[in-house]
């Protein structure tokens, strides 16, 4: 077993024997070799459940809003991007600090399911191992080793965060990553070479594959209301019909209504069960912002403010003709 899994188990059960906790969050095993899902706990026998793999890929953040509400205090695992919206969460003041208790996990990269189908290696599969870079694929033919992240999510791949950037414990030790940064955007550069008219095609495709499930914003850390306009019958804003106008009006309010405080860890993209790449959506907007008012990571510290709520005398102005900054 794990030595990661083996820690948590311990861990959890230490804690909800103590009375340090009420209630621990954590993933589960599934009955197929690609399921792991969030788990919330309140016995010491059902940290026997606890699991850490290479499909932990579940933002656990965002499920103390409601989890909160009806226990005292909390303990949750948390990997490197997770923890970016816990700190997005504290920063809207959304959970309280004082009753959760962080145990950070230091990830190498989650696995994408389709990738591994895609390459055919999901015949026969039982498990999935990964040591470093290194993936072991256990087989009821045997075993299969490969080296390299091919099979990485792409949200993986270009992880800045690998740790957690806030716990209370740290199950593990640092994960080393070369990253370059100068790649970041790359996926909206791409779409800025377009014209007009390809841009305004190219997104009116992607949004027409919406189905309006809502499932990227449940997901995400930043998208936290007490009640979404969207959900509010009485606002008028958005009718059961399918219409092309309502679904590229629900995104661009929604990416809109994160920007400054998208923490860019990737969940709607990877729910979206459109496939809609809505990070790219995310990243042109992050990208915009870093250009007019200075580089700003989200979530990386719940103290600093971000640029979107605050305003300096220089702050560029590219939409007229004056203003202290130019652009």
């Amino acid at each position: 077993m794990d030595k990661i899994t083996v820690n948590m188990r311990k861990i959890a059960k230490a804690a909800l024997a103590n009375g340090e906790v009420d209630k621990i969050i954590g993933w589960k095993k599934g009955e197929f070799w690609q399921d792991t899902y969030p788990v919330f706990i309140t016995k010491e026998n059902e940290a026997e459940d606890l699991v850490w793999d290479c499909f932990s890929v579940n933002n656990l953040s965002k499920y103390l809003i409601e989890q909160l509400k009806g226990n005292k205090k909390i303990g949750i695992f948390l990997k490197g991007c997770d923890s970016l919206g816990f700190n997005q969460l504290l920063k809207d003041h959304r959970i309280d600090r004082e009753r959760v208790i962080i145990y950070g996990i230091s990830c190498y990269g989650m696995i994408d399911p389709e990738k591994v189908r895609q390459e055919g290696l999901h015949h026969g599969l039982k498990e999935i191992k990964r040591s470093g870079d290194d993936l072991i694929f256990i087989r009821e033919d045997g075993e299969k080793r490969v080296t390299g992240r091919q099979f990485d999510y792409d949200k993986c791949l270009n992880c800045r965060y690998p740790n957690p950037v806030i716990y209370d414990k740290k199950l593990t030790d640092e994960v080393q990553r070369e990253i370059n940064y100068q790649k970041r955007f790359d996926d909206v550069k791409e779409i800025e070479e377009m014209s007009y008219d390809e841009r305004y095609d190219y997104w009116a495709n992607q949004f027409s594959k919406c189905i309006r499930c809502y499932a990227c914003r449940n997901v995400c850390p930043a998208c936290s209301c007490e009640k979404c306009i969207f959900n509010n019958t009485k606002a008028g804003i958005l009718g059961k019909a399918k219409v092309a106008s309502e679904e590229q009006f629900y995104h661009i309010i929604r990416a809109y209504h994160v920007a400054g405080r998208c923490v860019d860890c990737g969940e709607c993209s990877r729910v979206c069960p459109a496939g809609i790449p809505l990070d790219k959506l995310n990243h042109k907007i992050i990208k915009d912002i870093n250009e007019l008012y200075g580089e700003y990571e989200a979530g990386i510290n719940s103290d600093q403010d971000p640029p979107l709520l605050m305003y300096q005398l220089d702050d560029k102005d590219s939409f007229t003709g004056h203003g202290g900054g130019r652009k």
